[in-house]
């Protein structure tokens, strides 16, 4: 097979070569455009993980305040019980 060049053009490839080369070309470029659209789903969602991490964080604070208030008061009304029973008792 001889291949010569005229006018800017490969001549002596079969048309099939040609096509599937073409074919090829095209789906290399449509996997990476996937492979971007995927790379950029996936940096989205690992940055709504991390707002919604750093908000976790935040609740669980305010949540573990809660939790101290509310073992002092039990706290509170256990001493409370306590006199009362002593009370009741004499």
């Amino acid at each position: 097979m001889k291949l010569e060049v005229q006018d800017g053009i490969l001549r002596g490839l079969p048309l099939a070569v040609l096509i599937t080369i073409m074919v090829q070309g095209a789906g290399a470029i449509w996997w990476v455009s996937a492979q971007a659209r995927d790379n950029n789903f996936i940096e989205q969602r690992v940055e709504k993980l991390e707002a919604s991490a750093g908000k976790a964080g935040e609740v669980e604070g305010a949540v573990l305040q809660r939790l101290a208030r509310i073992e002092e008061r039990l706290g509170a009304q256990s001493a409370a019980l306590e006199r009362i029973e002593r009370k009741v008792g004499n």
